[in-house]
C-alpha cells in the first residue's frame, strides 16, 4: 500500500482502516488527528512498540490521501487549503 512520502505503509493501512470503521458507523465527519493519536495509541498500548514515534505533520497528508484512495468518503475530514511554497 502506497501512501504518502514519509508515512509507514503499517500506518497508512490502519489509518485507513480505522477511518473506514467509522464511516461504516455512521460518521459523516471526523478528526484525522484523532485517528493518528489513536494509531500512536495501539502501537505503544496494544503492540507494545514503545519506540514507535507517531508525525503529527502526517496528519493533513493522511486524510488527502485517504479521501484521494476512498472518493466515496466525501469530505470525510476537513481540509485546508495548502500553503503556497
Amino acid at each position: 500500500m502506497k501512501g504518502p512520502d514519509g508515512v509507514p505503509p503499517e500506518v497508512c493501512a490502519l489509518f485507513e482502516r480505522l477511518a473506514l470503521d467509522l464511516l461504516k458507523r455512521g460518521f459523516d465527519r471526523y478528526s484525522a488527528d484523532a485517528i493518528l493519536h489513536q494509531i500512536r495509541w495501539q502501537m505503544h498500548m496494544m503492540r507494545g512498540d514503545r519506540t514507535f514515534k507517531c508525525n503529527d505533520h502526517w496528519t493533513a497528508p493522511l486524510a488527502r490521501w485517504f479521501m484521494a484512495k476512498n472518493p466515496k468518503a466525501g469530505k470525510f475530514f476537513e481540509l485546508r487549503e495548502r500553503a503556497a511554497a
